[in-house]
């Protein structure tokens, strides 16, 4: 088994896993989520919060939504790369995670791990790597963590 190394922000997600050699590392997946980036608009078919069309053919009323659209596709992906690292902490693919993630998507991310992923979790990182190579983050972590058997 060895350790995972995740570099995720709301619209990209890479799994890495520790080689054998200290700053070596292996992509396991790419998960990408345009959604995330998308304007509220483009994300919705009607205008949230306003009524097209009532009884007497009248619409006027309009309130705040809770979450906007952003936000829910966000927390879909959360959820989406969570279930990818819980399934690897379930199967034994995976002995320990390293997360390093944007601010507040590290927060969902951790939310959205099962207890046995989270007990499983060895480091995590505020910060996005995402625009760097696999080479790029292992140099910049320095200290993947190998082999845990």
């Amino acid at each position: 088994m060895k350790n995972w190394v995740v570099v995720a922000n709301a619209a990209r997600a890479r799994i890495l896993e520790a080689g054998e050699a200290p700053g070596d590392c292996v992509q396991r997946a790419d998960l990408v989520h345009t959604q995330s980036r998308q304007k509220g608009v483009e994300l919705r078919s009607e205008r949230s919060g306003h009524i097209v069309g009532g009884a007497s053919g009248s619409g006027g009323a309009a309130y705040s939504p809770r979450t906007d659209a952003r936000g829910l596709e966000r927390e879909r992906f959360a959820r989406e790369v969570a279930q990818a690292l819980n399934d690897g902490v379930a199967t034994g693919e995976c002995a320990g995670l390293i997360l390093v993630a944007s601010n507040p998507f590290l927060g969902r991310l951790k939310f959205h791990l099962s207890p046995q992923a989270s007990k499983a979790l060895l480091e995590t990182l505020p910060s996005d790597y995402t625009s760097l190579s696999d080479v790029e983050v292992a140099q910049r972590l320095g200290n993947l963590h190998g082999s845990s058997s």
